[in-house]
Formats: structure tokens, sequence, C-alpha cells
């Protein structure tokens, strides 16, 4: 029964028992409320955290010394979550926590990518539909936030030259949005921006 894994957790806790049998998360249907019951109680009754505490505080060395690495293996981290990550963990822990939107986290991910906090973004982040909306995410937030532009009738005046543009991308870190879904800026500008696809607006471009 899932509540008897609880007993066995302090075991491993006190040293008594190296981890868990490898058969006890076989079974997909109590897996999930095995890890949930591990978790909870290593933060609510060891650390003594509130859910929301958790979130806050939890980190690798917790995790280690909790001996969570023995249920985190069994937990997929979300596309966002770095290698040294561990705040999933509560979320999978506590599913009624509230979360942030796709807008929140995408702009989480490119911040720390500008900042130097992540040497780039997650593997196949731009790729399908969802990497689209990824894409034009960033660069929206380039566009009006970093370049301070309010009108997006100014990107083909930017954007006309394909070598600026690679390197105004380049800077700031979106090169890898035409690299992984467009054949050039103006693909993309003309793709997240229909109404820029008149040749007029593009008259003197390359």
């Amino acid at each position: 029964m899932p509540s008897q894994i609880i007993e066995r957790y302090k075991r491993i806790l006190k040293g008594e028992q190296k981890r868990f049998s490898p058969y006890e998360f076989e079974d997909i249907a109590y897996r999930k409320k095995k890890i949930q019951l591990v978790l909870r109680y290593a933060i609510e009754q060891v650390k003594q955290w509130s859910p929301e505490q958790a979130r806050r505080s939890l980190n690798e060395k917790d995790v280690r010394e909790l001996k969570l690495h023995l249920v985190k293996e069994f937990v997929e981290p979300p596309i966002e979550a770095k290698a040294t990550d561990v705040y999933y963990l509560v979320d999978y822990a506590y599913p009624y926590l509230p979360r942030p939107t796709e807008y929140e986290k995408v702009l989480w991910v490119y911040r720390e990518v500008l900042e130097g906090k992540r040497k780039h973004f997650p593997p196949h982040y731009f790729l399908s539909a969802k990497g689209e909306e990824r894409a034009k995410i960033c660069f929206e937030y380039l566009w009006k936030e970093i370049l301070q532009q309010n009108s997006i009738q100014r990107i083909p005046e930017i954007f006309k030259k394909n070598d600026e543009a690679y390197d105004l991308l380049r800077k700031y870190k979106l090169k890898i949005i035409v690299d992984t879904l467009y054949f050039s800026p103006f693909d993309m500008a003309t793709e997240m921006y229909p109404e820029l696809a008149d040749p007029s607006l593009w008259s003197d471009a390359e």
C-alpha cells in the first residue's frame, strides 16, 4: 500500500536502509501517490515547512540530505528547469500550488539567459507551436522592454539589413529563434506579424 512507503522512508533517513526496493515504484497506479507522500513527509515533518516555504527554500543540498534523489528520478522536470533546480518537486507534491503562467515562465528563462545565469535556452525550447509562442514572447520583450519600441511598424526599418538584424538578435541572445524556426529575420518578423508582409515596408531590404 502507498501509506507503507513512509515507514520505509523513515528507515532510509535513519540509515537503516540505503534505498527503496527496485520494485517500489513499478506500479504506475501508485507511483505518483507514493512519491507525493515521501515529498510531503520530508517537507512537512522533517523540515517543518509549509508548501509555500518549501517552494521558496528547497535546494539541492536539502534534496541530498533528505534522500529525495531516490524519488526525484521519477519526476520529470519541466522544460524550464535547470539541472540544479528542484522547485518542481514541491509542485509535484502539491499540485494545487499557484503556478506561473507560460508568459511568466518564458520571461524568467529569457531574463536568466540575458543575465548569464543560463548559458543558453533549454534544448528544443523553440520547437513546435508552443516554441513559436515562446519565440514571440521573447522577441516582444526585446522589442518593447529592452529596445523601448512601441510600434511594430519600426521593425522593418531596423531589420531591413540582414547582417544588422542578425547582430541585434545575437547581442540579445535571440538569434536561435531564426536558426530554429525561420529562414531569415525578415521571415521571422512577417510570420510573427503578418501585417508587416507588405513589400513596400522592406523595399530597401537586402
